[in-house]
């Protein structure tokens, strides 16, 4: 599934779910799921160790027990979509702490570069009219 696809595929649980939608999530799962894919491309053994590095790391930060079975599945790939309530502070400490796994792992440059594609890819999703990629830094 493509990152259009997943984006798609989580706005229209969100719009068929009662809660008030958060405009950052799919933004947030756009940049993420880019990101990982290119480091994935990079070293598959290398990026699963950082899904779960970014599990534990962010999990932490998440009340129930749920959300991180969401998140966890969402990480491994066993859900396409992202339905957890997770705060823009949340969404920003994850991706700051995938940038700085992906540093360790990669090298700096590498990852500024990768990270940089995925935000140049997610500004140019319509969702990116509703929330800024910019604002997840």
């Amino acid at each position: 599934m493509n990152v259009s696809e997943q984006v798609t595929l989580t706005n229209q649980n969100e719009m068929d779910s009662s809660s008030t939608v958060n405009p950052a999530l799919p933004v947030f799962v756009a940049v993420m799921t880019v990101f990982l894919n290119q480091l994935e491309a990079l070293d598959q053994k290398v990026t699963k160790k950082l899904r779960q590095s970014i599990l534990s790391q962010v999990s932490l930060r998440l009340s129930s027990l749920a959300e991180r079975q969401k998140l966890n599945a969402w990480l491994t790939g066993s859900a396409d979509k992202l339905d957890i309530n997770i705060g823009l502070v949340d969404m920003q400490h994850c991706l700051h702490h995938t940038y700085h796994s992906a540093c360790v792992y990669f090298g700096p440059t590498e990852a500024d570069e990768l990270l940089a594609k995925a935000v140049s890819e997610t500004e140019t999703l319509p969702i990116a009219t509703e929330f800024s990629p910019q604002k997840l830094f």
